[in-house]
C-alpha cells in the first residue's frame, strides 16, 4: 500500500487531497518525527500522524516588493501579518523560509536559508537571512549580543491615562522558562481612533511587546491572545527598522520600511521620492 492508499483509506478522503496533504507537508512519519512527502512510498505497518489544518494551504512566493534589502551576503525581506516565519506542523510550503529557499533555488544559489531573527505569526515587519555562513554566523552574533538596533510601531485604542514614555522591565515566563525583558515605549500620536507608540525591545522574549503593553500600557489593537478582540482581527505590531553592522564589511546599515496602510493610519505623509 502506498501513502496516498493509506491515506485515502484511513481518513477517508480522495486522491487528491491525499497528494495535497502530503504536498503541503502535513503527513508525519509518527516514529521518526519527519515529514513524509512521497504519496508513492510504500507503507507497510506504519504509523503515520496526519496534522489537517482547518484552512485552506498556500504555497508562499516571495514577492519582488517584499525584499527590502539585498547584496551578496544578505537577503532581508517584509513578512506580512499572518504569515509564518518558519514551517509548522500543518505545512512546510506556506511560510516565508520557504519563500526565501525558492528565491535562493531561481538564483542558483546553493545555500541553505534560515531566518537570522523571529517575528509572531500576526505581526508584521522585517525579517534577515544570509547567504553564505560567514554571514549568518556574524549577524547571530550581532543579535545574541544585542548590537542590532530594532525599533518598532505598535497601537492601541485610545485610553485614559497615556503617558508620554514608559519603562517595562518585568520577568517572563515561557513554556517553563522564566527571563527578565525590558522595554522602552515613547508615545507617539493618536490617529484613526488609535493610539501610536514607537517601541524599542531591549531583550528579545517571546511575545514580549505584546506581553508588556498588556501589563503596563493597554493591550495591542488586533490582539487576540493579549486582549479582547475576536479570531481574525488584523494585530497593529510592526518591526519597522533595524540598524546594525554588515556582517562582512562592517559598515554601518539601516533598513526601514512603513506599509501604506501604517502610514495612512498615523496620518504621515508620503515619503520624498
Amino acid at each position: 500500500m502506498t501513502l496516498s492508499e493509506a491515506l485515502q483509506k484511513h481518513l477517508p478522503i480522495g486522491p487528491e487531497a491525499a497528494r495535497q496533504l502530503v504536498r503541503q507537508g502535513s503527513v508525519w512519519d509518527g516514529e521518526r518525527k519527519k515529514r513524509l512527502k512521497d504519496e508513492t512510498m510504500a507503507i507497510a505497518g506504519q504509523l503515520l500522524r496526519v496534522d489537517r489544518p482547518k484552512f485552506t494551504i498556500q504555497e508562499y512566493e516571495l514577492l519582488p516588493e517584499e525584499i527590502k534589502y539585498e547584496d551578496r551576503d544578505l537577503l532581508i525581506v517584509f513578512k506580512r501579518g499572518g504569515v509564518p516565519v518558519q514551517p509548522t506542523p500543518y505545512s512546510d510550503i506556506d511560510n516565508l523560509l520557504h519563500g526565501v529557499q525558492k528565491y535562493y533555488d531561481g538564483l542558483s544559489l546553493r545555500y541553505r536559508a534560515a531566518p537570522i531573527n523571529r517575528l509572531d505569526l500576526p505581526a508584521q515587519g522585517l525579517v534577515f537571512f544570509t547567504k553564505n555562513k560567514r554571514s549568518e554566523i556574524a549577524l547571530h552574533r550581532q543579535f545574541q549580543e544585542r548590537k542590532i538596533r530594532k525599533r518598532y510601531l505598535a497601537a492601541t485604542q485610545v485610553f485614559a491615562g497615556v503617558q508620554p514614555s514608559y519603562i517595562i522591565r518585568s520577568a517572563l515566563e515561557w513554556q517553563g522558562s522564566c527571563k527578565s525583558a525590558l522595554t522602552y515605549v515613547r508615545f507617539c500620536r493618536e490617529s484613526s481612533g488609535r493610539y501610536f507608540f514607537l517601541v524599542f525591545p531591549q531583550s528579545g522574549r517571546t511575545h514580549q511587546i505584546r506581553r508588556h503593553f498588556q501589563e503596563k500600557v493597554a493591550p495591542l489593537a488586533g490582539d487576540v491572545r493579549y486582549g479582547h478582540c475576536t479570531p481574525g482581527a488584523e494585530l497593529w505590531l510592526l518591526c519597522f527598522h533595524y540598524s546594525f553592522r554588515h556582517p562582512v564589511s562592517s559598515k554601518k546599515i539601516m533598513v526601514s520600511f512603513l506599509p501604506e496602510t501604517w502610514r495612512a493610519a498615523m496620518d504621515l505623509p508620503e515619503p520624498v521620492k
